[in-house]
């Protein structure tokens, strides 16, 4: 038996199941390969695709740069135009007939949201596109709209001056005018005066547009008349023209395109123009790359001004994406040290590659998962035997015999194992059948074998017999009395069990049981209490039914006693027996024969009252000296638990008085 166990629980500690061990080798031998590959196929991959992101990029920034020249320029030649004659002709601009010319010049690219001529002398004539910003922002604005021209009489002396207003739904259909006083001087402003001091075309701004909300520049030549500096010709660029414009020539469908000027940090285009205007104290200002509302554009810029560097890569604070950062001056800059900026993220080149890496991932993972599958499904159709083996060696530790037919095996070596344990199991059930099955369960767990030996403990030991059997048995058939003496022991004994008792033997009609071994049990006085009440309860149940049935009645006698006796294996060297001695067990059977005497059924001593004398529900009988004992005790008839809700346990109808008694 030791060696048994003991085989059993060191393969306990080691056993690793098969499958496992069939799919971590599957595992470990080809999914490395697979990654090593894969790995190795993504880096040759990658650095293809990011040769080809730099050129790509090297691209867009010249497209950019070009693209912006060809945005500006042509707005530039036609100034030009206008310069030439205004410089040629003064007095023609003064007139009505040349808003005509304005507006051919405004409607001459899309970008132009104004043109206009300024003088020395302060005359000011232009005409604009309206949109809905420029209605709202003026009641006095017709809603049909869609053109205006204006002009601001020279100066005369005082620099309050009328500026005169007319609109047009479509050109020249006049729809609404009138006149309001101005005190506007474009000779005060910095473009202006940069155009006549350079004479040469001079790029202003970017600035809000005070009508719109929205940030424009504004493009200054000079007219020159005679080499004398008469005034100049002007255009506004509205910025969200611009933006579009960004917006559709990128490096890739992600990729931002700014124009800026670094030297201020003033953003000159931007693709969404709302983030570049934001109202500050009730008044407009443009944002710069460091408080735009785009997370990528500040820490790019951040990274530009810290390292110094022009193209670099970093994660995106948004969402950890990698991204390709490139900063490059425009040449000639229109006098302005604009430089293109281009944010693209590198998952729109090597994405796809990505994503065929992902999904071959997926793929492998897939067919490794159903490898594995298949190799746990095999493994598991060989390995299950074994763990049913196994599973059953466990449970004889509990003594739970499972009584289920198991399939044979067809693989020989588990098949010669599973007959090995049927017959170990069939010799410990039978081997439980003779000994305390608390004894097996300590004897298999420990290992240790039985020898002789005793030890004295406090324990509470119960004599359970039967009324005139002798005389029953004699008018019964030995077939019948076997039947019921059969049921007999059984109830008794599964009380008993029930409420962790062990059986010691049954004494031909008799049963001798007791708490307290082979495991300790602090309550094993109330819990032998209970199990003798539990036997004589459903004794009577038996007695009801065996009345109805026309069968003998079996009446039960119970003695109950708590001492200190000597419990452990005794007999010889060749067959033990592990049971109580001591005088502490004479008692308990002679308790259980005064029964007879006072026609009680469950008869306890003074020590069981004075143990749990608060929990049960005892009548006092009288003080007697039973045999073997010199002194007399005090015995009592055990009639229930008394806060006890089991009808098996509860105690008679008029207990108080009883306990009163007690």
């Amino acid at each position: 038996m030791r060696d048994v166990s003991g085989v059993y629980q060191n393969a306990r500690t080691r056993v690793v199941r098969l499958s496992a061990v069939m799919s971590g080798l599957f595992v470990l031998l080809s999914i490395p390969v697979l990654i090593f590959i894969l790995a190795y196929n993504y880096r040759q991959n990658a650095a293809a695709i990011n040769a080809t992101l730099n050129d790509v990029v090297t691209k867009t920034k010249q497209v950019g740069i070009e693209d912006a020249e060809n945005l500006i320029n042509p707005v530039a030649a036609t100034l030009r135009l206008i310069a030439a004659a205004a410089a040629e002709n003064p007095e023609q601009f003064r007139n009505e007939t040349s808003r005509d010319m304005l507006y051919q010049a405004l409607t001459s690219a899309p970008q132009v949201d104004a043109a206009f001529v300024s003088f020395e002398d302060g005359f000011h004539r232009v005409v604009t596109r309206m949109d809905d910003d420029r209605r709202r922002s003026d009641p006095n604005i017709p809603v049909s709209a869609n053109w205006h021209s204006s002009y601001i009489d020279a100066f005369a002396g005082q620099p309050r001056r009328l500026r005169h207003r007319t609109f047009y739904d479509t050109w020249p259909h006049v729809v609404g005018a009138y006149d309001v006083e101005t005190i506007e001087d474009i000779r005060t402003l910095a473009g202006y005066q940069a155009a006549k001091a350079t004479r040469s075309l001079i790029v202003e701004g970017p600035w809000p547009n005070p009508d719109t909300g929205y940030p424009v520049i504004t493009l200054r030549y000079p007219i020159i008349n005679d080499e004398t500096f008469i005034g100049c010709a002007s255009a506004n660029i509205t910025l969200d023209v611009l933006s579009r414009f960004l917006t559709t020539h990128r490096a890739s469908s992600h990729s931002t395109t700014i124009i800026a000027d670094p030297t201020k940090g003033t953003i000159i285009a931007y693709p969404d123009p709302k983030k570049t205007v934001r109202r500050e104290s009730n008044r407009l200002e443009l944002t710069t790359l460091d408080t735009i509302a785009d997370d990528n554009v500040r820490e790019a810029n951040r990274l530009h001004s810290q390292n110094n560097s022009d193209d670099f890569l970093f994660s995106s604070p948004q969402n950890g994406e990698e991204i390709s950062a490139s900063f490059t001056r425009i040449p000639g800059n229109f006098g302005q040290p604009w430089e293109i900026i281009i944010l693209t993220p590198t998952d729109d080149f090597v994405g796809t590659l990505k994503r065929t890496n992902r999904q071959m991932i997926v793929l492998i993972a897939a067919l490794t998962g159903i490898e594995l599958v298949l190799i746990y499904f095999f493994a598991r159709r060989l390995s299950r035997p074994i763990e049913n083996i196994s599973r059953e060696l466990r449970s004889v530790e509990d003594l739970t015999f499972s009584h289920a037919t198991r399939p044979s095996s067809k693989i020989k070596e588990i098949r010669e194992l599973q007959t090995a344990l049927s017959l170990f199991e069939t010799s410990l059930r039978s081997f439980s059948c003779f000994v305390p099955l608390d004894v097996v369960r300590e004897l298999i767990k420990t290992g240790t074998p039985l020898t002789l030996g005793v030890e004295p403990r406090f324990m509470t030991v119960l004599f359970a017999d039967l009324q005139d059997f002798s005389s029953l048995a004699e008018q019964m058939t030995p077939n019948d009395l076997l039947a019921q003496l059969s049921v007999y022991f059984e109830t008794v004994s599964q009380a008993i069990a029930e409420e962790h008792g062990t059986v010691d033997k049954f004494i031909g009609d008799g049963v001798m049981a007791f708490w307290g071994a082979p495991a300790r049990r602090d309550d094993h006085v109330l819990r032998a209490c209970c199990g003798a009440l539990r036997s004589a309860r459903r004794m009577q149940q038996l007695n009801a039914d065996w009345r109805a049935q026309g069968r003998p009645l079996l009446r039960l006698r119970i003695g109950l006693h708590c001492a200190e006796v000597l419990v452990g294996n005794v007999g010889s060297s060749e067959r033990l027996s592990y049971t109580v001695m001591g005088d502490g067990v004479n008692v308990a059977a002679r308790l259980e024969g005064i029964n007879k005497t006072f026609g009680t059924t469950i008869c306890i001593s003074d020590s069981v009252v004075e143990a749990v004398g608060s929990d049960i529900v005892a009548k006092p009988i009288t003080k007697v000296q039973v045999k073997g004992r010199k002194h007399e005790f005090m015995i009592y008839e055990l009639l229930g638990i008394r806060t006890s809700d089991d009808p098996e346990l509860a105690p008679p109808e008029g207990f108080e008085k009883l306990a009163e008694m007690t």
